[in-house]
């Protein structure tokens, strides 16, 4: 799968996602020789180093692999009741 990361400044970076569950993802971004491991802790996509990365887009052959990886991650845009 493929996917769209915002990094902190807005700065969207095209990466491979290479596996994928509800609390963790692992991709790699091209050009770039080492891994990235996110965890989602209190539904922020966090790096190992501690920053928060935003999932702009998801593209996928099966739309359920990608509603699974974003079962329990929080919107980008909060509204109020």
């Amino acid at each position: 799968m493929y996917t769209v990361m915002v990094f902190p400044g807005g700065r969207q970076v095209d990466v491979l996602l290479l596996s994928a569950a509800p609390d963790r993802l692992r991709v790699v971004i091209p050009g770039r020789a080492d891994t990235l491991e996110f965890r989602l802790i209190e539904g922020r996509w966090t790096s190992e180093s501690g920053g928060h990365v935003e999932l702009a887009a998801i593209l996928a052959e099966d739309s359920a692999d990608a509603k699974r990886v974003l079962a329990n991650a929080r919107p980008r845009a909060l509204s109020a009741n």
